[in-house]
Protein backbone atom coordinates (compact mmCIF):
# COMPACT_ATOMS: atom_id res chain seq x y z
CA UNK A 1 0.00 0.00 0.00
CA UNK A 2 1.11 3.27 -0.75
CA UNK A 3 -0.33 5.46 2.34
CA UNK A 4 2.28 6.76 4.83
CA UNK A 5 0.92 7.37 8.25
CA UNK A 6 1.20 10.21 9.74
CA UNK A 7 3.32 8.59 12.32
CA UNK A 8 5.81 7.56 10.30
CA UNK A 9 8.48 10.53 9.52
CA UNK A 10 8.87 10.86 5.65
CA UNK A 11 11.45 10.20 3.58
CA UNK A 12 12.17 13.60 1.69
CA UNK A 13 10.79 16.85 2.29
CA UNK A 14 8.08 18.25 0.03
CA UNK A 15 9.38 20.13 -2.73
CA UNK A 16 10.72 23.46 -1.60
CA UNK A 17 10.77 22.85 1.86
CA UNK A 18 13.78 21.93 3.95
CA UNK A 19 13.51 19.54 6.53
CA UNK A 20 14.48 21.41 9.76
CA UNK A 21 14.98 18.53 12.67
CA UNK A 22 13.33 19.97 16.14
CA UNK A 23 15.21 20.41 19.09
CA UNK A 24 16.89 24.14 19.81
CA UNK A 25 17.52 26.81 17.63
CA UNK A 26 20.73 25.64 14.87
CA UNK A 27 21.65 29.11 15.32
CA UNK A 28 21.23 30.94 18.75
CA UNK A 29 23.18 34.17 17.47
CA UNK A 30 20.84 35.07 14.93
CA UNK A 31 18.69 37.36 17.15
CA UNK A 32 21.65 38.84 18.64
CA UNK A 33 23.16 40.08 15.44
CA UNK A 34 20.00 41.25 13.70
CA UNK A 35 19.42 43.35 16.49
CA UNK A 36 22.74 45.06 16.87
CA UNK A 37 22.62 45.37 13.42
CA UNK A 38 18.83 47.95 13.60
CA UNK A 39 20.83 51.14 14.93
CA UNK A 40 22.53 50.80 12.17
CA UNK A 41 19.23 50.56 9.57
CA UNK A 42 18.30 53.19 11.71
CA UNK A 43 20.86 55.54 11.20
CA UNK A 44 20.94 54.89 7.28
CA UNK A 45 17.49 55.40 6.75
CA UNK A 46 17.36 58.55 8.78
CA UNK A 47 20.33 59.77 7.00
CA UNK A 48 18.93 58.67 3.35
CA UNK A 49 15.06 60.18 4.02
CA UNK A 50 16.42 63.43 5.83
CA UNK A 51 17.87 65.50 2.32
CA UNK A 52 15.11 64.48 0.55
CA UNK A 53 12.90 65.75 3.38
CA UNK A 54 14.18 68.98 3.79
CA UNK A 55 14.04 69.50 -0.33
CA UNK A 56 10.71 69.14 -0.29
CA UNK A 57 9.16 70.31 3.12
CA UNK A 58 12.03 72.38 4.18
CA UNK A 59 14.40 73.13 7.37
CA UNK A 60 11.89 73.05 9.84
CA UNK A 61 10.29 69.59 8.59
CA UNK A 62 13.95 68.45 8.16
CA UNK A 63 14.74 69.03 11.67
CA UNK A 64 11.08 67.58 13.34
CA UNK A 65 11.83 64.78 11.15
CA UNK A 66 15.06 64.20 12.42
CA UNK A 67 14.16 64.81 16.28
CA UNK A 68 11.13 62.16 15.28
CA UNK A 69 14.08 59.57 14.38
CA UNK A 70 15.96 60.31 17.20
CA UNK A 71 13.06 59.70 19.50
CA UNK A 72 12.30 56.04 17.24
CA UNK A 73 15.75 55.17 18.09
CA UNK A 74 15.23 55.68 21.84
CA UNK A 75 11.70 54.26 21.84
CA UNK A 76 13.54 50.66 19.50
CA UNK A 77 16.45 50.55 22.86
CA UNK A 78 13.94 51.24 25.20
CA UNK A 79 11.63 48.11 24.01
CA UNK A 80 14.85 46.29 23.44
CA UNK A 81 15.28 47.15 27.09
CA UNK A 82 11.86 46.08 28.20
CA UNK A 83 11.86 42.82 26.76
CA UNK A 84 15.54 42.01 28.18
CA UNK A 85 14.18 42.49 31.39
CA UNK A 86 10.73 40.65 31.00
CA UNK A 87 12.95 37.55 29.68
CA UNK A 88 15.44 37.88 32.56
CA UNK A 89 12.40 38.56 35.18
CA UNK A 90 10.69 35.30 33.30
CA UNK A 91 14.08 32.89 34.09
CA UNK A 92 13.87 34.58 37.45
CA UNK A 93 10.25 32.69 38.90
CA UNK A 94 11.89 33.26 43.06
CA UNK A 95 11.95 36.90 42.58
CA UNK A 96 9.59 39.44 44.21
CA UNK A 97 7.09 41.55 42.42
CA UNK A 98 8.75 45.29 42.06
CA UNK A 99 6.80 48.60 42.47
CA UNK A 100 4.92 49.35 39.32
CA UNK A 101 5.11 53.59 40.36
CA UNK A 102 8.79 54.59 38.45
CA UNK A 103 7.88 53.35 35.68
CA UNK A 104 4.40 54.80 35.49
CA UNK A 105 5.98 58.12 36.39
CA UNK A 106 8.27 57.64 33.61
CA UNK A 107 5.55 57.36 30.97
CA UNK A 108 3.76 60.49 32.71
CA UNK A 109 6.83 62.38 32.37
CA UNK A 110 7.46 61.37 28.45
CA UNK A 111 3.51 62.41 27.98
CA UNK A 112 3.72 65.44 29.76
CA UNK A 113 7.13 66.43 27.06
CA UNK A 114 5.56 65.43 24.51
CA UNK A 115 2.56 67.69 25.18
CA UNK A 116 4.82 70.97 26.15
CA UNK A 117 6.74 70.08 22.51
CA UNK A 118 3.58 69.70 20.71
CA UNK A 119 2.24 72.69 22.01
CA UNK A 120 4.98 75.11 22.81
CA UNK A 121 6.89 74.68 19.85
CA UNK A 122 6.75 74.91 15.63
CA UNK A 123 7.51 71.54 15.28
CA UNK A 124 6.11 69.70 12.04
CA UNK A 125 4.12 67.08 13.55
CA UNK A 126 3.73 65.16 10.24
CA UNK A 127 7.35 65.36 9.59
CA UNK A 128 8.10 64.41 13.24
CA UNK A 129 5.77 61.18 13.10
CA UNK A 130 7.38 59.75 10.14
CA UNK A 131 10.87 60.18 11.88
CA UNK A 132 9.16 58.05 14.42
CA UNK A 133 8.81 55.44 11.56
CA UNK A 134 12.13 54.92 10.85
CA UNK A 135 12.45 52.00 13.11
CA UNK A 136 10.26 50.25 10.72
CA UNK A 137 12.22 51.16 7.97
CA UNK A 138 14.91 49.65 8.98
CA UNK A 139 13.06 46.36 10.12
CA UNK A 140 12.10 46.03 6.73
CA UNK A 141 15.84 46.81 5.75
CA UNK A 142 16.92 43.95 8.52
CA UNK A 143 14.45 41.56 6.88
CA UNK A 144 16.09 42.11 3.00
CA UNK A 145 19.49 42.05 3.91
CA UNK A 146 18.25 38.46 5.64
CA UNK A 147 16.60 37.66 2.61
CA UNK A 148 18.93 38.44 0.19
CA UNK A 149 22.70 38.97 1.14
CA UNK A 150 22.82 37.05 4.45
CA UNK A 151 21.12 34.19 2.61
CA UNK A 152 23.88 34.20 0.50
CA UNK A 153 26.09 33.85 3.21
CA UNK A 154 24.87 30.55 4.55
CA UNK A 155 24.64 28.66 0.80
CA UNK A 156 28.57 28.75 0.80
CA UNK A 157 29.61 27.91 4.47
Amino acid sequence: MDHQSPDEPSARPPDGQIDVPPGPDPDPGFYQRALARMPRWIALAAALALPFVGWKAGALAAASFLVGSIAGYWNYVGVCRLADRLSRTAQQSSRASTSSVRPFLRLLFIALAAFVIIRFTRINLAAALLGLFVPVVAVVIEILFELFLDGRNDQHA
